[in-house]
């Protein structure tokens, strides 16, 4: 079960899809939101900050001190928008579990650090739902992919609007490979409230593919999970297109998907599903590495 989320506020004009997302994912199992924002020092955000390092004397004086009222800027409009999300979704604020089972949400801000302290407090909770950015915020333009890779926890991320629901059809990108498979254990608890599961593999002439998504599919009738199987041929387009050409037809509201079957710079530099999927899927995407 999903019991603890991180949701990481960004003080951005993401963060009420990455809310609402979040919130489709802990009325599954009534979980509590754990509200939070990172807020990275000056000098890590000039790090990631674009042509920081032609900046001299004045200019990066200047800068610096941009960064700095951005940055505290951003602070304020994450709890802003954090407190105001609760308030019109009636969702309680505690930092104690309740009596009775219902979503609650807590908000920490204030944490000053890099990447490596939101990675650090995303391992103790059972899901992270992130958005993308478009803009510098002072971390790294691959914070999905290294939350990814680093936290051990499954990332859901939010698409560009909130979903009607996430437990509708759910699509289950297959391979057989680990990858996939800790995705489809991870997403138990919303395979087992989905409407209807479809488990579609890429025919990339693997002869086992067909009957691998088909045990699948088979296996998750187990947990009374409504499944079916299909296999996809390319068709002249690439993996993920192909992918997200399957969600389209059978409608799907969610993908589950394991991430990174390859090295991660391998697919960085080669392309590869998982950062395409990370970075422009337009659906949310449940991923684990």
């Amino acid at each position: 079960m999903f019991k603890t989320i991180l949701v990481p506020a960004s003080g951005s004009d993401k963060d009420l899809v990455v809310f609402g997302t979040a919130l489709q994912a802990a009325q599954i199992d009534q979980a509590h939101l754990a509200f939070y924002h990172l807020h990275p020092g000056v000098g890590d955000a000039l790090v990631h900050e674009p042509h920081a390092g032609f900046a001299l004397g004045k200019a990066l004086r200047d800068l610096l001190d941009d960064l700095a009222e951005t940055q505290d800027r951003r602070a304020l409009l994450a709890e802003h928008h954090v407190r105001d999300f609760c308030a019109r979704s009636q969702i309680r604020v505690t930092d104690t579990p309740l009596a009775v089972e219902a979503v609650t949400a807590s908000w920490r801000g204030g944490d000053f650090g890099n990447e490596y302290r939101l990675i650090a407090k995303a391992r103790s909770h059972d899901l992270v739902v992130m958005g993308r950015f478009t803009e510098p915020n002072g971390l790294p333009a691959d914070l999905l992919q290294l939350m990814l890779i680093e936290c051990g926890r499954p990332l859901l991320i939010a698409a560009d609007k909130i979903p009607q629901k996430l437990t509708g059809t759910v699509m289950v990108c297959w391979k057989d490979a680990p990858g996939p498979a800790r995705a489809v254990s991870v997403a138990m608890p919303i395979l087992a409230r989905a409407d209807r599961v479809v488990v579609v593999a890429v025919d990339e002439g693997d002869k086992a593919t067909a009957g691998s998504a088909a045990a699948v599919a088979q296996q998750l009738a187990w947990h009374h999970v409504r499944a079916t199987a299909e296999v996809v041929a390319t068709n002249g387009l690439s993996v993920q297109q192909a992918l997200l050409a399957a969600a389209q037809k059978c409608g799907a509201d969610l993908l589950v998907m394991g991430g990174y079957s390859k090295k991660p710079l391998r697919e960085t530099i080669f392309g590869g599903c998982t950062d395409s999927m990370l970075t422009q899927a337009p659906l949310p995407v449940l991923m684990i590495h």
